[in-house]
């Protein structure tokens, strides 16, 4: 058994998985997950990295360092663009969360906080993200370096501290800001306010952040059985506020006048006026908190 060689631990998880199965029957879901998890692999073990097992739709693999971490990110959510959709129609995404440091490993598995950080990383990842924390970020060389851009602070479940999280901008048309990411830069025009409760939060700063959800270290701590410990998290991102959910249950939106929508580990960008619902519908009578984006 190796104990604590530094490596970086690359979790990628298929989104959308758990609706394949509320749709389909469990053998087809099944095969289909186990379908495109192959093919993903393959991917990364082009780029010399090496799959250690896959749990359900999430592979657990490792890369040398946060350089070759990265190129086994992108090149991952390429090959996660170019899988088809199930027989149903249902078309799966991906998010990929990875951390380098020290590990203790055998031929069968890994362990360790590098493994536990990674493993937490991609539960904040939305469809087609790239996340990693700032001090990993500092490992990734020059190729992808000007492809990162930091995001905001967060308390991991498990992790005593809060971490500054990143991503790796890896479409070819999303413009990246460099990183690291220089608040002063941007000027703040845009303004959010969120009211819940009786309670009003106004989000101003370019680099400021809320996360909401049932945890009390939440800025935003939401009363509600249905809602998550840290249920979603709104960003400003080029000038616009957008909402990214890391729930179990869902984040129910509706724009005044429109259709109320779910997202899963997914992302909206915030416009307008309308509700932001955690876990159920708000037709359905969900906790509720209102929106204004000026």
């Amino acid at each position: 058994m190796d104990s604590g060689r530094p490596t970086a631990v690359i979790f990628a998880e298929l989104i959308g998985a758990a609706e394949l199965y509320a749709h389909a029957n469990d053998a087809a879901a099944h095969e289909a997950i186990s379908a495109y998890t192959d093919k993903l692999g393959q991917a990364a073990i082009a780029t010399r990295a090496r799959v250690v097992k896959r749990i359900g739709g999430r592979l657990l693999l490792l890369a040398d360092n946060p350089e070759s971490a990265a190129r086994t990110a992108v090149a991952l959510q390429v090959a996660a663009g170019q899988l088809p959709a199930a027989a149903n129609g249902t078309r799966l995404g991906l998010g990929v969360g990875f951390h380098y440091g020290p590990v203790i490993q055998n031929e069968a598995d890994v362990f360790g906080d590098t493994v536990n950080m990674a493993a937490r990383l991609v539960e904040q990842a939305a469809r087609g993200q790239i996340l990693l924390d700032a001090d990993t970020a500092k490992g990734v060389d020059s190729l992808y370096r000007g492809s990162i851009r930091q995001l905001y602070s967060v308390q991991l479940k498990g992790v005593p501290e809060e971490i500054s999280l990143c991503e790796i901008v890896w479409r070819a048309d999303e413009p990246a800001t460099f990183y690291p990411f220089d608040p002063v830069s941007e000027p703040s025009r845009a303004k959010l306010k969120l009211v819940y409760r009786g309670h009003t939060l106004v989000l101003r700063r370019i680099v400021e952040a809320v996360t909401m959800g049932r945890d009390p270290g939440c800025k935003l701590v939401i009363e509600d059985e249905h809602a998550s410990r840290q249920h979603c998290t709104i960003q400003r991102r080029h000038g616009h506020f957008v909402l990214a959910d890391n729930s179990t249950n869902g984040t129910f939106v509706q724009v005044e006048g429109e259709e109320e929508i779910m997202l899963q580990r997914d992302e909206f960008t915030l416009r307008k006026r309308g509700w932001i619902s955690f876990g159920q519908p708000r037709r359905a009578g969900g906790e509720s908190l209102q929106f204004v984006c000026d």
